[in-house]
């Protein structure tokens, strides 16, 4: 009987639990993978839920995706994993008490391409008790398991926090919206006295022009003073936002009057709510058209003196529609060596995107005459990535470090193609032989823990100034000398290439690469049988390439002629050269073991 009760009880504790799928973020920067584990709450009653989210930073997908699975357990505060008991019916004993085996409860949870996984249960009292327990999770990365686990307590105190947590503010309302394809004031309202699942309350505060913005929110009916006492919600037209088209962006005007700008007041528009006995409350605005503009702004419900604020976001579509939308897809540089990574950038402009997911494919080169068998010989990463751009306005980025495998397969033209409901982009890049590239030390080969090679990045940087400070670089068996600066400047302001621009000077003022005449670079390198010039910088000579400086993605490298030395100029200003243009500067610097 006893076998029978557990595993049924072990069954509805996983049955009970569901996994479930998080919001993908952009792709991480760093190369050593960690988890970020969380509960929703530190203290728990009984039979009550639990929720658990995480994500693997820096997540890479495995080859094989049963290795993705990540795998999550209960730890008692023994710490003893959380197990059920049955009989071990295999051997010829049958059900004998000296065949009794103990299972542990595991759970497991597929992460989403960005490493975001999470799991909900409940603490059933066949298997908890109150004390203070861990929750442990274990993923497969980079060829071994990295662990994190987080403590939470198992209490009665839980029931007195919960009633705490869920005291009733003065007021408080939630912004929702119909899911009716046409909604009118009519149905919206017969919705909302019938109580229809066709309102829905979410996280979502985006709205086009000529949509309802629904309200339903509850005061404390403890401050009820007469049952004529009304909740006035209302939302302003304060902070409209116009496209600057000098600027390259939207901004927010802020009613100052210009000589080409009239500026109009409009009254807040309002409507009143009766509370129900329970203290709830409800109602919406119809967002006329040609009277919001796009911007942000603050819906307010008051009470008798209390209040409480929401902010929505308020689309005119129809503004959008006269501009042309942008899908650029760039590198960090046309060329590269095997074993190096490839930043491939996405910019999405003048959209209003709304999570819309960018799938991106890489095309690689014909391999047909390598042993592709061996994992990394041909390729070291997926050729395909899905990826949710950054929110923004009508800017919208996102990225993917590629990397390249380090063996001679890698070498040839890429095709990187990109594309969502929006639109679609490609671009190429290549990859070349570097008998620079291929030179490590005996040691490194004889002892493969000793790292070669470190590489730090930078991005999204929208300053002017910018301060590169170079040092070495030192890990447990080995020292690492800045070998490579790379860096890449964008602008979305169209039409604008030419005033915006990069200028990368040493610590002692001299103008390695800008525009000026007195620059030792100052126009593109790319020559006829030729990439880079070969520019002195003190007593020491260094291969520069650079793009050149009429082009939306402005890129430049700086390496030394020689092979085996370091940089030796320990800072590098970069200023951009821009008036009120929005720009991004990205850089990374290759630390490399010299011996």
């Amino acid at each position: 009987m006893k076998n029978q009760v557990m595993f049924g009880l072990m069954a509805i504790l996983l049955i009970g639990g569901t996994i479930l799928p998080a919001m993908s973020q952009t792709e991480p920067e760093e190369e050593t993978a960690y988890i970020e584990l969380n509960t929703d709450k530190s203290i728990y009653d009984l039979n009550t839920p639990i929720s658990i989210s995480g994500q693997i930073i820096n997540f890479v997908s495995n080859r094989d995706s049963i290795l993705d699975t990540v795998e999550i357990v209960f730890i008692d505060p023994m710490g003893k994993t959380i197990s059920t008991s049955g009989y071990d019916t295999s051997t010829s004993g049958g059900t004998d008490k000296s065949d009794t085996v103990t299972i542990p409860i595991k759970f497991k949870a597929t992460p989403d391409q960005s490493g975001n996984f999470a799991l909900s249960t409940v603490l059933n009292t066949m298997l908890f008790d109150y004390g203070t327990y861990a929750v442990q999770v274990t993923s497969y990365q980079n060829g071994h398991n990295i662990v994190s686990t987080s403590e939470f307590e198992i209490s009665s105190v839980a029931v007195e926090e919960s009633s705490i947590e869920q005291e009733q503010l003065p007021i408080e309302f939630d912004i929702c919206q119909s899911l009716r394809e046409l909604p009118t004031d009519d149905n919206v309202t017969r919705d909302l006295r019938q109580g229809s699942d066709l309102i829905e309350c979410s996280v979502d505060r985006n709205f086009t022009v000529g949509s309802i913005i629904v309200i339903k929110g509850k005061i404390d009916p403890n401050l009820t003073t007469t049952k004529l006492s009304q909740v006035l919600i209302s939302i302003p037209y304060a902070k409209p936002m116009v496209f600057d088209g000098d600027a390259g962006k939207w901004v927010t005007t802020t009613g100052t009057p210009t000589l080409t700008h009239k500026t109009e007041t409009f009254r807040d528009m309002t409507f009143k709510a009766l509370p129900e006995e329970d203290g709830s409350f409800s109602g919406f605005f119809q967002i006329h058209n040609g009277t919001f503009e796009t911007g942000e702004y603050t819906i307010t419900a008051k009470y008798l003196g209390h209040e409480d604020n929401q902010t929505v976001m308020i689309f005119d579509e129809s503004v959008i529609d006269d501009m042309k939308s942008e899908f650029i897809l760039t590198t960090d540089k046309d060329e590269y060596v095997p074993g190096e990574t490839v930043q491939i950038l996405g910019y999405i402009t003048n959209v209003y995107a709304t999570g819309d997911t960018v799938t991106v494919i890489v095309e690689t080169p014909d391999t047909s005459g390598f042993n592709c068998t061996i994992v990394n010989e041909c390729t070291a990463d997926d050729s395909e990535r899905k990826i949710i751009p950054d929110k923004g306005l009508t800017e919208h980025t996102f990225s993917w470090n590629y990397q390249l495998s380090s063996s001679d397969a890698a070498i040839g033209k890429y095709k990187v193609n990109a594309g969502n409901t929006v639109a679609q982009s490609e671009t190429s890049f290549f990859v070349i032989e570097d008998t620079l590239a291929t030179q490590t030390s005996s040691q490194s080969v004889l002892d493969p823990s000793i790292v070669k090679k470190i590489i730090e990045k930078f991005n999204r940087i929208s300053d002017s100034d910018i301060l590169i400070s170079l040092d070495e670089k030192k890990t447990q068996d080995s020292e690492l000398a800045p070998r490579v600066i790379q860096g890449s400047l964008f602008t979305s302001a169209r039409g604008q290439e030419s005033d915006v621009n990069v200028q990368v000077s040493t610590s002692e003022g001299v103008c390695v690469i800008g525009q000026d005449t007195s620059c030792l670079v100052n126009q593109s390198t790319r020559k006829p049988g030729a990439i880079y010039e070969i520019v002195t910088i003190g007593e020491q000579n260094y291969k520069i390439r650079y793009s050149g400086p009429d082009v939306r993605l402005e890129k430049f490298s700086i390496l030394p002629e020689l092979s085996g030395i370091p940089i030796d100029i320990k800072d590098w200003n970069v200023q951009v050269m821009k008036d009120e243009q929005p720009t991004r500067f990205y850089y990374k610097v290759s630390y490399v073991n010299l011996e």
